[in-house]
């Protein structure tokens, strides 16, 4: 078995791991409204919160929870039919899942409690109090990891403050959502609804003088720096620049860019595809003419649905093996070229019975379903 091994987020995806969707319940006090920490979430999710509250997800929504449920899977089962290792989270314990007061859980967003840079595993800092308790599903991944020879590292949990104080509890918090590899350069967005300054500077004294880490500062209406930057292929990335505060990040600043909106960032994660291989990306079905814009750039594109998941702003998927064929050693310069993040916004097969089917050729766009 080999070492899990991330170098660049545009490497050609070997084995990852898919989160799994559970039932929880809307928290009561979001009758009351959804607090300003949370204006990260999409705006449809926002509105819809106050009337879920108190109320199991699969009650509240049950069209959504079902559909969300089948995209995951259809995920995970895509990328199967492709050749890709996937690994799954265990499902929480009862005990797990009533730690922080219960209620909120997640698993679907595996990329935030886990971190992989390199043959490092880290299991991260999550800064909502509510999610946790995720780290203890992906233990068994991690351990996994170890056993084959990964590095394995855990930052000290914060402590639990209340939602509305998020923005400025103390850290140091670091979620994978924001930690972006470049071969030695390691980009780190900060901001106050995840990762911190403490958090970037924790990576970067585990990490060593190999590596250089970059703090990216984010505005407070995007959670990861992955909702408005994916690195397509080595000089080529699709960004929200209004998701920056001060700049571009000086490793892609100078790429090729196909820019996309704050709306459609937050809204439909526009800015957050998975990458397959370098040149190769899937993307949600409703985009559209950012398919097109990638195809018009020689980029292969699978278009599959992923509605259902993307109300929650986050990504399903972390890259466990994959790297640049160009990788080497040594570090990038700060204004190179880049390519597309694997993170997030991945996407789902609608249709059971998923078979495999031959790769479309470069260049050219696929449905998937």
């Amino acid at each position: 078995m080999t070492i899990p091994n991330v170098t660049h987020d545009w490497g050609v995806l070997k084995e990852t791991v898919v989160g799994r969707v559970i039932d929880f319940t809307f928290p009561a006090e979001l009758a009351a409204g959804v607090p300003a920490s949370l204006g990260f979430l999409p705006e449809r999710t926002r509105q819809n919160m106050p009337r879920w509250a108190g109320k199991l997800w699969s009650q509240a929504d049950p069209e959504g929870y079902e559909r969300c449920v089948e995209q995951v899977e259809g995920l995970a089962g895509f990328l199967t039919a492709r050749g890709v290792g996937v690994h799954r989270p265990r499902a929480l314990t009862d005990s797990e899942l009533n730690l922080y007061g219960g209620g909120f859980s997640m698993q679907t967003f595996v990329r935030d409690p886990m971190i992989v840079i390199g043959d490092r595993v880290i299991e991260g800092a999550l800064r909502l109090p509510a999610r946790f308790k995720e780290r203890f599903g992906v233990r068994p991944v991690i351990e996994e990891a170890e056993g084959r020879g990964a590095r394995c590292s855990v930052m000290p949990p914060p402590a639990p403050v209340p939602v509305a104080d998020l923005p400025t509890a103390r850290g140091p918090f670091l979620e994978g959502g924001d930690v972006l590899p470049m071969g030695r350069d390691i980009l780190v967005g900060t901001g106050t609804a995840a990762s911190d300054a403490a958090g970037a500077q924790w990576l970067e004294r585990l990490l060593g003088d190999g590596y250089r880490v970059h703090q990216v500062p984010l505005s407070d209406r995007v959670i990861h720096l992955d909702d408005g930057l994916t690195t397509v292929r080595e000089g080529l990335a699709v960004v929200c620049r209004e998701q920056f505060t001060d700049w571009l990040p000086a490793p892609v600043a100078d790429w090729e860019l196909i820019d996309v909106s704050l709306h459609d960032a937050v809204n439909l994660l526009a800015g957050n595809s998975l990458v397959l291989a370098p040149g190769e990306v899937l993307v949600d079905e409703r985009l559209t003419a950012l398919a097109e814009a990638l195809t018009a750039r020689d980029v292969t594109v699978h278009t599959l649905p992923y509605d259902a998941v993307t109300p929650f702003a986050g990504a399903p998927t972390i890259r466990w093996s994959g790297n640049s064929p160009a990788d080497r050693q040594q570090a990038m310069p700060r204004a190179g070229r880049r390519v597309p993040t694997g993170t997030g916004r991945g996407t789902g097969l609608r249709g059971r019975g998923l078979t495999p089917s031959p790769p479309p050729r470069r260049g050219s766009r696929r449905p998937g379903g």
